[in-house]
């Protein structure tokens, strides 16, 4: 037998096997019977000598009935040690530990900053503040107390008011978010192209380890605009406040994060780095992943962007990104997002059926005649058209039929 390289495991099929067996903890033995003849495996209790033999030396005091343990040194191969566990992956993510810290300070000062450039004629509105369980109240107390003590927000009086609402998490905290409807509405709408997923997913033939990053708070580590500081006011029930970063609601946020992405990263895109907002995806072999992965937790470390390390993947064989498991052989669908689509109900509203169709219509890649199986429900999304037929009942339970059993895609290679 081969040991060299291998574990020996003792699993199900072993003891199934060798069934009955009889577990002594008190004598520290296990009992099988092979034949009806009992076998006793017992543990060591007593320490030995440990000495080198010759393989002839060895051989002899086995013949004797003496027995022992025998081991085997061998060179690791290098491929045995690639992912999570290699000690160079572990030795860069200490070395690289302050990128993983909470931030302490407000982000630097950049050359891309968000700028909110109104319309012509804009006119400012204060608006109130909306009415609150006295619960949140508290709640919003916090949030604004907290924020005052990270810098993020100051206290001020300016022409500009939005009230604030807080939205449930999924840990069970409360998010505080601004209501910019208003200010949204005056402002200049920036043309600018986000990236596609499809198009993304494209860039990955060939890779066989993934590493993704997310980034911690990633519109707050960008700056506002000094000008443009008073127009991010927020009222509460108990103050007027403006932000000193960029947040979440501000209609050209979006553009203004993923630009600074693409300046930070511009060496590297589609060569081994792909970035979508906040989240940022190391793909190739394994011979450069983790030079690449050096030179990304470089980069966010020269221009002071932090990644919050518990949400972050390293050197996997397989990632989920935005829905799609990613691998070598190529890509498949997200099995909880088709267990999802599974269990869906009937849809009783249009509301529900444009859900439902948004869900399986981000999978229709996988899906040959899509458009066509789909067609019926599409249908009913005309005005005065929701009637659930005997063919929409087909062609829902169909559409889940098909996704159930959706086909691994090969990613195509321009090369």
């Amino acid at each position: 037998m081969k040991l060299g390289g291998y574990d020996c495991v003792l699993g199900c099929d072993w003891l199934n096997t060798n069934n009955p067996i009889e577990l002594d903890f008190h004598q520290l033995q296990v009992i099988i019977t092979q034949s009806g003849t009992k076998i006793i495996l017992k543990a060591l209790t007593e320490k030995g000598d440990m000495k080198t033999l010759l393989v002839y030396s060895l051989s002899k005091l086995l013949r004797r009935g003496n027995y022992g343990i025998k081991g085997q040194l061998y060179m690791m191969n290098q491929d045995m040690l690639q992912g999570e566990e290699d000690p160079r992956l572990l030795e860069l993510m200490h070395q690289s530990k302050n990128v993983f810290q909470e931030p302490k300070t407000l982000p630097p000062e950049r050359t891309i900053e968000h700028h909110i450039e109104l319309v012509p004629d804009a006119i400012p509105r204060k608006q109130h503040p909306y009415r609150y369980a006295y619960g949140q109240k508290t709640e919003i107390e916090k949030i604004v107390k907290d924020m005052l003590e990270s810098g993020i927000i100051r206290t001020n009086q300016s022409s500009f008011a939005s009230p604030v609402l807080l939205v449930k998490k999924k840990d069970g905290g409360w998010r505080l978010c601004v209501d910019y409807r208003y200010l949204n509405k005056l402002t200049v709408k920036h043309n600018f192209s986000i990236p596609v997923i499809d198009e993304l997913l494209d860039e990955l033939h060939g890779a066989k380890y993934f590493s993704k990053i997310d980034l911690r708070s990633g519109y707050f580590q960008i700056r506002m605009k000094k000008e443009d500081i008073p127009k991010t006011s927020f009222i509460t029930h108990s103050g007027h406040y403006e932000f000193l970063v960029m947040l979440f609601g501000l209609c050209n946020a979006p553009s203004t994060f993923q630009a600074l992405m693409n300046q930070v990263f511009e060496p590297y895109l589609k060569k081994f780095v792909l970035v979508f907002f906040d989240d940022i995806l190391i793909y190739k072999e394994w011979g450069l992943h983790m030079l690449h992965l050096k030179k990304v937790l470089e980069l966010l470390r020269k221009h002071q962007l932090y990644a919050k390390q518990s949400k972050c993947s390293f050197a996997q064989q397989q990632i989920d990104y935005f829905g799609h498991l990613v691998f070598e052989e190529g890509v498949a669908t997200d099995p909880q997002k088709i267990d999802c689509m599974k269990n869906s109900p009937v849809p009783t509203s249009i509301k529900a059926l444009r859900g439902f169709l948004g869900l399986t219509g981000y999978y229709r890649k996988f899906i040959k005649g899509y458009g066509t199986i789909s067609n019926p429900l599409i249908s009913l999304l005309k005005k005065d058209a929701f009637i659930w037929s005997s063919e929409a009942e087909a062609a829902f339970n169909y559409v889940k039929e098909v996704m159930t059993s959706a086909p691994v895609l090969a990613l195509p290679n321009f090369y």
